[in-house]
């Protein structure tokens, strides 16, 4: 029978969970880049071949909530021409309007992952060569990822008419959905962002709130009684026998240590450092008891089996 401990080494188990329970979402996406030099570092050649640098931004106020990374995979031009060929081959209507390849080249995708590398013309074209483009930074205030990149090509290449240029990427992210679901999921997504960003004290405070949250919107009201002792009587409430549920018993034994670091960052009592060990198994140890109760599961093996926690990435 696998212990906490074992289950704590699953691969990327924190962001697993997170995902199961629908609070990070992890998915492939397709975005158009804007090679519009920055002419402050690289200057305007016209009609001569030169290197231009270029760092520009895509919104993603429409598609998520914030995201937490962000990683470009693959690159690729595609023409006109590219666009009808995919038309055809994948009986989708394509309609040249303004933004509409994207929404067209996303639903090939969705179709044929392999559509994106097969139909488009690559990044090396005549006397263009696109550079690998990387993130720049995740800007979550202005819902913007901030990405770089340079090409080699005149001023035909600069904001094209007939092509684009269009990146593959995956991210990481708390979905726009977040704010329809219960309100300890949307402090433990803030918990996961601070943590992400090196806030750890805040990061480490946010997770036990969040525990407290999800124990009175379970039990249905604000009881002044300590969270432990609500926390067991909501376990009870459902699994019955509490020295049988092996995710409890273990989880618990680590519950006071816990607490006695959230109190003292609440009251300010002495200083604490918190460190990104301690935040990602506070996270893990809140995570784990409420998927424990979500999915119905009381040992380690019947919640990998609801949820698959070994598989790869």
């Amino acid at each position: 029978m696998a212990t906490y401990t074992e289950f704590t080494k699953y691969k990327n188990i924190t962001e697993k969970l997170l995902i199961h329970l629908g609070i990070l979402t992890r998915r492939e996406t397709i975005i158009r880049l804007n090679n519009l030099p920055d002419y402050d570092i690289t200057k305007f050649e016209r009609e001569i071949i030169s290197n231009y640098f270029f760092h520009n931004s895509w919104d993603f106020s429409n598609d998520f909530q914030s995201i937490i990374e962000v990683e470009f995979l693959e690159d690729n031009i595609f023409h006109y021409d590219d666009l009808i060929l995919l038309s055809k081959e994948y009986k989708i209507v394509y309609g040249n309007e303004e933004d509409n390849d994207i929404e067209f080249l996303k639903d090939v995708y969705k179709i044929d992952q392999d559509s994106f590398s097969q139909f488009g013309s690559g990044t090396d074209v005549g006397e263009f060569i696109l550079h690998k483009v990387r993130l720049n930074s995740i800007d979550n205030i202005n819902k913007q990822i901030n990405y770089e990149g340079s090409f080699q090509g005149d001023s035909s290449d600069i904001d094209p008419l007939d092509w684009g240029i269009y990146s593959l990427i995956e991210i990481t992210g708390i979905s726009l959905r977040i704010n329809t679901l219960p309100f300890y999921k949307s402090l433990l997504a803030e918990s996961y962002i601070l943590f992400k960003e090196g806030k750890f004290k805040l990061a480490y405070f946010f997770t036990y709130s969040a525990l407290e949250s999800f124990v009175n919107y379970e039990i249905g009201n604000n009881d002044p009684k300590r969270v432990n002792e609500k926390l067991s009587e909501l376990f009870k409430a459902k699994f019955t026998d509490l020295a049988k549920h092996q995710i409890y018993s273990s989880v618990m034994n680590i519950y006071e240590p816990y607490t006695t670091d959230r109190n003292t960052i609440a009251h300010g009592h002495g200083h604490i450092n918190i460190t990104a060990e301690q935040v990602n198994n506070s996270l893990l140890f809140v995570l784990t008891l409420i998927s424990s109760f979500e999915f119905n599961s009381t040992t380690f093996e019947e919640l990998d089996k609801h949820l698959n926690l070994k598989e790869k990435k």
